[in-house]
């Protein structure tokens, strides 16, 4: 009996261990720094984009305080962008260094760009990340700003990865004209039962109910509740997804459920051959570009 007991408790021990291993990847990830986000950039072609950054562009710092968390970031002020704003949302491990490539996108287009430092990366503050559950409260707090400057504006968001799932998720707080989500998550449940299944040799239904309970106790995080497919369901924006038939990070599957279920007739699905995770830009360029210029064109941007 004592040795069962032994085995029963040891098992317990290891399937916390296991779950708060999980966890602490989601809420404390490896930061890339401004510096890595830079070679990163050049390295798969888009110091151009850099370029435009750093010598160009009309860039004003802003921060807003979220409940004592500190998110900064830049408005790019374009003379050619009337009231049309674009605020664009990097990814889990990144900096608004890294969504310069998709302002640059917008900014050609007539848009002010908005980047920013999603909590806990870049130069904001924040002791933990939530893959999308405050980051999209934290950008409806961003959109009620931009509104306060750019008056009656038109408001495009584009987001990559973990921000992609932000842009789709705050539709739950706040309306806006467009969205570009590239390589969104469709569900954080359904993503980390795929991970375990893919790395792990242990069943994720002994995983994910302690990493949910963790999760909660630690850091009022609440995973449950981190589903964009929920508000794609409720949304009537119209939402343009790219995704790469070659990501095994999150796999296409993800946008295409969500697809299925959008609103809005206007909603589009571009899958990317070859593609990895976050790399569809990388990979075809061109093809990118031609797909947001009719996507803007048609939702009226």
């Amino acid at each position: 009996m004592i040795f069962l007991i032994i085995i029963v408790i040891l098992a317990l021990a290891a399937e916390i261990f296991i779950a708060e291993k999980c966890l602490q990847m989601i809420v404390h990830p490896i930061r890339q720094d401004y510096a890595r986000s830079r070679k990163v950039t050049i390295d798969e072609g888009f110091g151009d984009c850099l370029d435009a950054y750093d010598k160009k562009w009309d860039r004003e710092d802003f921060s807003i305080d979220r409940n004592g968390v500190i998110i900064r970031g830049e408005i790019i002020r374009n003379p050619d962008a009337g009231n049309k704003v674009a605020i664009i949302a990097h990814g889990h491990t990144a900096n608004r260094i890294s969504a310069v490539k998709y302002a640059d996108l917008f900014y050609r287009r007539g848009y002010h760009a908005v980047i920013y430092d999603e909590r806990y990366f870049g130069e904001s503050g924040g002791d933990f990340c939530t893959l999308g559950e405050r980051e999209a409260e934290d950008l409806a707090a961003i959109i009620g700003y931009v509104r306060g400057i750019f008056k009656d504006c038109f408001i495009a968001l584009h987001g990559e990865s973990m921000g992609a799932a932000t842009v789709l998720l705050v539709q739950n707080l706040t309306k806006t004209d467009l969205v570009v989500a590239d390589c969104p998550f469709s569900d954080s449940e359904r993503l980390f039962n795929e991970y375990i299944v893919r790395n792990m040799s242990i069943p994720p239904v002994l995983v994910i109910p302690v990493m949910k309970l963790l999760a909660l106790l630690q850091y009022n995080y609440h995973i449950r509740k981190t589903s964009p497919i929920q508000a794609v369901k409720q949304t009537d924006v119209p939402i343009c997804f790219m995704h790469g038939i070659a990501d095994t990070l999150i796999v296409c599957d993800h946008s295409k459920v969500m697809y299925e279920v959008c609103r809005n007739p206007l909603s589009e699905l571009h899958l990317f051959e070859n593609a990895k995770h976050a790399m569809s830009i990388v990979t075809d360029r061109k093809k990118y570009e031609k797909i947001l210029d009719e996507f803007i064109r048609k939702c009226g941007g």
